[in-house]
C-alpha cells in the first residue's frame, strides 16, 4: 500500500512537471510577437481588440492564417509586421495553430 502511494505521488509530480513546460514556449512566442509588432505608426481613436491565428512553420517563422479585426489598417499592420518573421527554430511545437488575443491601445495625444 505504501509503495502504491509513493508510485502515485511520483507519477503525479512528474505529470505536473511536464505540464508546466509548455508555458515558457508560449510566453516566448508572445514576447517575440509583441517585440515584432512594436508601436504602430498610425493614430487610433480607440482601443482595438483582435485575435491572431497563426502557425510556426518548420523554419521557425510565423505564418499568419487569420486576423479577426474590424479595422483594415490594423489587420494589414499585424500581417505585415508578423507574417514570415523568424521567431525561433528550436520551438517544440511546429505546425500547431495558435490563437492569440491582441489589444492595440489607443494612441496617446502628445
Amino acid at each position: 500500500m505504501k509503495k502504491l502511494f509513493v508510485l502515485m505521488f511520483v507519477t503525479l509530480m512528474s505529470t505536473s512537471v511536464f505540464s508546466t513546460n509548455e508555458n515558457p514556449a508560449k510566453e516566448q512566442i508572445r514576447s517575440k510577437i509583441v517585440e515584432l509588432l512594436g508601436n504602430p505608426n498610425f493614430v487610433l481613436d480607440k482601443e482595438v481588440k483582435t485575435t491572431v491565428e497563426f502557425i510556426i512553420n518548420k523554419n521557425g517563422e510565423i505564418v499568419i492564417l487569420n486576423v479577426n479585426c474590424d479595422t483594415e489598417q490594423v489587420c494589414h499592420y499585424v500581417k505585415s509586421r508578423l507574417n514570415y518573421k523568424l521567431i525561433n527554430k528550436e520551438l517544440t511545437v511546429k505546425n500547431h495553430i495558435y490563437k492569440m488575443p491582441l489589444t492595440i491601445e489607443k494612441s496617446s495625444s502628445k
